[in-house]
Parts: structure tokens; C-alpha cells; sequence
């Protein structure tokens, strides 16, 4: 059977949304239908420029005090620990000021036993103080690498008839400077993941530019939604030569000069984590507007993207029907923001990146990171804990 999970960013991000019923659900008829405008003269040619606009800055690597306690192995066995054994040993490492036995003994507790929700927070407790502790990797060339197809489209040009008959033309055109943000927030993805997941795992980006204006968005009861089948034959092209984990898309809805702005849905982007048509990897759809991103609210680059992304790596990890199915609790919704009794924001910080860090260092191990993949696995890691460790819930 085939499972799509949907999430989608709000203003808030612990506000969660039915998108599914968005997305899938409605009216057979609804108020506004999209055409192709037949009118409207298409450009000269409908390929990728050769050098593409989008250009996404260096990897930044933070360099690493020299005090930190090495690693050591951290790797897991393919086999179920004993709970009590495991936190006795985690607990004699700490006792012996073995920082970096006492870190992954910790992770085991998380990832190899099975145990109830308390007792994963007593260990991601312990995680939290000792893992600043200890190295990371900071070489690239070591990092799980993670495929990511960037469709940038550099025009909208489309028509729309409402119900009184009228028709709507809108259009929109990526600018120099939406190019050259939306490398920024790629790059600035790219290195929050990196840095975030103990440099274990990097971001491949790949920008295409699409010169071929978009003609169509479906009607999701009032706003526009560019998707996955509407950008199924581009992900095609681009699949035929290279094989990607995640497909991100940028069609601009707002603040063209003199432009209609396109009506948008009610969330800032929106995720599938696995969208049949972009080849059953995860779909991040981003409505962008010329007050994208949110910096100068106090948001770091790539904020939005490593938000939606992990969606996509919630949704891998846990869960019986996920690729790895751990136990729910061994990742966490980005969505909970506020709502995650182990992370609470300063009034005086703007950004959620250090709940999604709480997330990406605190709930998934090293091991998991290691393991996340957006391919169907006939042995999932998270089944060594059997039915009580499924099933279980937060």
C-alpha cells in the first residue's frame, strides 16, 4: 500500500493542519478553474539556461573546539538491547567521566530498547548535556549524502475563469534578486542540516531553473497549489539523469510589480513526504512572495526548507508504516513547536531552528541519522523493537 503524509507550515509552527483534506479532499466543482492561457505567447525556448541564476554559496563548516571528547564508535548493533542493562551502563560511563561511552549508551536507550516515552525523555535528557560535549564530523566527504532537485520557475503566466464567467489573467516573474534569495535559503538549508545532524548528513542541491512559464495551479478551495503532478514531467527529465531523496519547488504568487498576485493557500509551504509523482520521494512546495524568507523577523536562512524537510525525516523514522519504523517518539513533528515540554523558546528569540536542532541532536541518534533513507527497506532498523515499541504512542 502506498502512503502520502502531508504537512504544512502556518504562521505558527505548532499549529497543525488538515492539509490532507486540503490537498485531497473538496468539491468536484470547485469555484475557480485554472487553463492554459492559449493566448499567451510562450518563450523562445522551454530549457534550463546553461548557467543557471541560482546560485547556492559554499558549505559553511564551524569549527570545532579543541577540547571536545573525541567520538569513539557509536554505531549500533542490528539487535535489541536490554533497557535496564543499557541505562546501567550509560549511568557507570557517566559516573566514570566516559563522556563519549555515556553519550552513545544514552542513544542505545533511544534506538535499540524498548521503553516508554519517560524513559526516552530521562535519556534525551542526558543526550542534551553531554552531546555539545563531544566531537562531530566536520568533514563533508564523510556525510550520508541527501539528493535534493531544486525546480525554480522562473514565470507564472496563467488564466483563470471564475464562476461568473470572468477570467483572471495573473503572471509573475522570478527577479535577480528572488534568484539570488532563494540560493541563499538553499544554502542556508544545506548548512543547518549539516550542522544540526552532527555534520553526518549534507545536502546535495541541485537549482534548475524552468524557463517554461507555469500555465496551471489546482484550485484548492480558493488558493492555488502547484502539485506534484503538475511538475511531474520536470522531475522526470531531471530523474533520467540523476536519482534524488527530496524535490523542492519555488513558483512565485506575490508582489510582481503591477501584477496581480495569485490567490495562495493558507499555509507558507506545504510537504508531502512522499509524492507519487516526483517518484515516491518527499515534495516540498514553497508559494514564493517577495517577503520571502522571514530574516528580517528574526528566521535564519533555510529555516522554511529545513522545516519542511523535516516532515519528510519524521515521517521516514517513525511509525509502523514508515521506512525505518521506530517508535513514535524517537523523532518529532516540527509542527510541535510550543507544544514539546523538552524545548522552550526565549520570549526574545524569533526562530524555531533551535527546536528543529532539539530535534535533529536531542530525539534522532546518530545511528538513525546514518540509517534515514526515502527508499522502501525489506528490513526496517525500527523493527528490532517489535510490536510494543510500534505501536506505542506519545
Amino acid at each position: 500500500m502506498f502512503f502520502s503524509f502531508i504537512s504544512v507550515s502556518c504562521a505558527k509552527p505548532f499549529q497543525l493542519a488538515a492539509f490532507a483534506a486540503l490537498v485531497f479532499g473538496g468539491s468536484s466543482a470547485p469555484a475557480l478553474f485554472a487553463k492554459p492561457a492559449a493566448d499567451i505567447a510562450k518563450p523562445a525556448t522551454d530549457a534550463s539556461p546553461t548557467v543557471s541564476p541560482v546560485v547556492v554559496p559554499p558549505l559553511k563548516v564551524a569549527k570545532q573546539a579543541a577540547t571536545l571528547v573525541p567520538a569513539g564508535d557509536w554505531t549500533a548493533p542490528a539487535s535489541v538491547l536490554d533497557y535496564a542493562a543499557t541505562k546501567k551502563l550509560a549511568q557507570d560511563a557517566e559516573a566514570a567521566g566516559k563522556i563519549a561511552e555515556a553519550l552513545t549508551a544514552w542513544e542505545r536507550v533511544v534506538d535499540r530498547t524498548v521503553c516508554s516515552e519517560k524513559n526516552r525523555i530521562e535519556a534525551r535528557i542526558r543526550i542534551k548535556e553531554l552531546r555539545p560535549k563531544v566531537a562531530v564530523n566536520t568533514d563533508p566527504a564523510k556525510a550520508k549524502k541527501w539528493k535534493v532537485l531544486a525546480l525554480v520557475y522562473a514565470e507564472l503566466d496563467m488564466e483563470v475563469v471564475g464562476t461568473n464567467g470572468k477570467t483572471t489573467r495573473y503572471q509573475q516573474k522570478m527577479n535577480a534578486k528572488n534568484f539570488e534569495t532563494i540560493g541563499k535559503e538553499l544554502a542556508g538549508w544545506r548548512d543547518l542540516a549539516f550542522e544540526y545532524s552532527s555534520g553526518l548528513v549534507l545536502l546535495e542541491i541541485e537549482p534548475v531553473v524552468i524557463l517554461k512559464p507555469v500555465r496551471k495551479l489546482t484550485d484548492r478551495r480558493g488558493g492555488f497549489v502547484l502539485d506534484p503532478f503538475l511538475v511531474a514531467a520536470d522531475v522526470r527529465k531531471e530523474f533520467a539523469k540523476k536519482k534524488y531523496d527530496t524535490v523542492i519547488s519555488y513558483v512565485k504568487y506575490r508582489s510582481e510589480k503591477g501584477k496581480l498576485n495569485v490567490p495562495r493557500p493558507s499555509f507558507v509551504a506545504a510537504t508531502i513526504s512522499r509524492a507519487r509523482d516526483v517518484g515516491g520521494v518527499g515534495y516540498i512546495m514553497i508559494p514564493w512572495g517577495d517577503n520571502y524568507p522571514f530574516v528580517k523577523r528574526g528566521e535564519l536562512w533555510g529555516e522554511m526548507e529545513l522545516h519542511e524537510w523535516l516532515h519528510q525525516i519524521d515521517h521516514a523514522i517513525q511509525g509502523p508504516y514508515s521506512n525505518l519504523a521506530y517508535p513514535m517518539g524517537v523523532a518529532q513533528n516540527p509542527d510541535m513547536g510550543g507544544k514539546d515540554a523538552e524545548y522552550v523558546r526565549a520570549r526574545d528569540v524569533r526562530t524555531w531552528a533551535y527546536f528543529y536542532r532539539h530535534i535533529m541532536t536531542e530525539h534522532i541518534t546518530r545511528q538513525v541519522w546514518t540509517e534515514v533513507t526515502t527508499s522502501p527497506l525489506k528490513k526496517k532498523p525500527g523493527l528490532i523493537l517489535g510490536k510494543k515499541g510500534r505501536k506505542e504512542r506519545i
